[in-house]
């Protein structure tokens, strides 16, 4: 019997030390582990902080094809798997500025892929948890689009010391007519290639017979995407050229934002008047005698400030509503078929008058309509072709 507690103890003991010895060589190991992450973690930011500046991250779900090896694939440029790798032959002018915005990293896979998954969620069929109606719709705007690529830079990337300047220099770049030219001929097949593949795994609640089905799209509503998009494209593009080819447009416009602050800070006044002559009748309900007397005074003199900060506000608002008016109605006289409503037509026209102050030119800015027509343009045909 004794032996055998023996033989119990030593198992325990043994077990015991075990345990421990586990303990400490996972304790190791971990450490090991940590030791490495922080050693590869060391080279990584040493190599990045050979570059100078602040590094704008791209955002977005990784790029489902190869998009340098897709590009190789037109013939247009020779380019190995290992970042930054020399391009191989001679090229135009206009090739090697796109070279140069590739290897900057100012436009990533991950625009086109988080673009497409934009677009998608985007667009509802008819008779759709979303969409009741039977229209399909495609909710997209320019203030939308700028609010994601423009002020969260998604899937850009360009190195500047500050995130207000990472957008300035973006903004230079897509200003550029011939560099971005270059871009939409090297893209325009892919985008649409990825949005019409996506598209096919892209699924959507149906209202069938008063019960909810998903299931993905099918061609026609593919189709319909298309064409959706096209339009908006071929949309946008005609106010820009409505805009760049109409200098007394801009005129009204400078206008019609003066007085839009002006109105502001009538509202601002006024506010401030009737918060003076509130307090001011307050104070006269408690008072008696001469100081009562002067109160009214004071009363009375508030009243006439806020009756003429009203009429100058009334006034300011009655003037910025016709200027408004007035842009909205050019530009739908000289695109009879847009499809815009008046907010998103003042939004583009604010921010082609944003570029203008920034420096950039109406030529530009029409240079810019013209490849949107040929993005249009392009979509288009992909639609017809689905038909076949």
């Amino acid at each position: 019997m004794a032996r055998k507690n023996i033989q119990i103890v030593s198992v325990l003991l043994i077990g015991i030390v075990a345990g421990f010895l586990g303990g400490y060589l996972f304790k190791q190991s971990s450490k090991l582990k940590q030791v490495n992450r922080s050693l590869v973690t060391a080279q990584q930011n040493s190599s990045n902080n050979t570059k100078k500046g602040f590094s704008v991250e791209e955002k977005g779900k990784i790029f489902k094809k190869d998009l340098l090896k897709e590009l190789a694939k037109k013939g247009d440029q020779n380019v190995g798997k290992g970042e930054g790798e020399t391009v191989k032959k001679e090229v135009s002018k206009q090739e090697s500025s796109f070279k140069r915005w590739i290897n900057e990293y100012v436009i990533t896979p991950y625009f086109i892929d988080d673009l497409v998954e934009f677009i998608l969620n985007s667009y509802q069929p008819p008779s759709t948890r979303d969409n009741p109606t039977n229209q399909p719709r495609l909710n997209i705007s320019l203030r939308a689009l700028n609010a994601r690529y423009g002020l969260e830079l998604i899937g850009l990337k360009v190195e500047a010391p500050s995130l207000e300047k990472a957008r300035k220099k973006i903004l230079q770049k897509i200003m550029d007519p011939d560099l971005l030219k270059a871009q939409y001929e090297h893209f325009i097949d892919i985008f649409i290639n990825e949005l019409i593949d996506n598209a096919k795994e892209t699924t959507k609640v149906f209202r069938e017979h008063g019960k909810t089905v998903e299931r993905e799209l099918n061609k026609d509503q593919i189709k319909t995407l298309l064409i959706l998009l096209s339009n908006y494209v071929q949309d946008l593009s005609n106010v820009l050229t409505t805009i760049s080819t109409e200098r007394s447009l801009l005129t009204n416009l400078e206008n019609y934002l003066k007085e839009e602050a002006r109105s502001t800070h009538y509202n601002f006044v006024l506010n401030q008047i009737i918060n003076n002559y509130n307090l001011a009748k307050q104070k006269l309900t408690v008072k008696q005698g001469d100081s009562a007397s002067r109160e009214k005074k004071v009363l009375a003199e508030l009243e006439k400030k806020k009756n003429k900060a009203l009429k100058n506000y009334e006034m300011s608002i009655k003037r910025r509503e016709r200027l408004r008016t007035e842009i909205i109605s050019f530009i739908e006289k000289k695109n009879p078929k847009l499809s815009f409503n008046s907010s998103e037509i003042l939004y583009i026209c604010e921010w082609v008058h944003r570029r203008i102050k920034e420096g950039q030119s109406l030529e530009k800015i029409k240079q810019i309509a013209l490849i949107l027509e040929l993005a249009a343009d392009k979509m288009r045909q992909k639609a017809e072709e689905l038909s076949l």
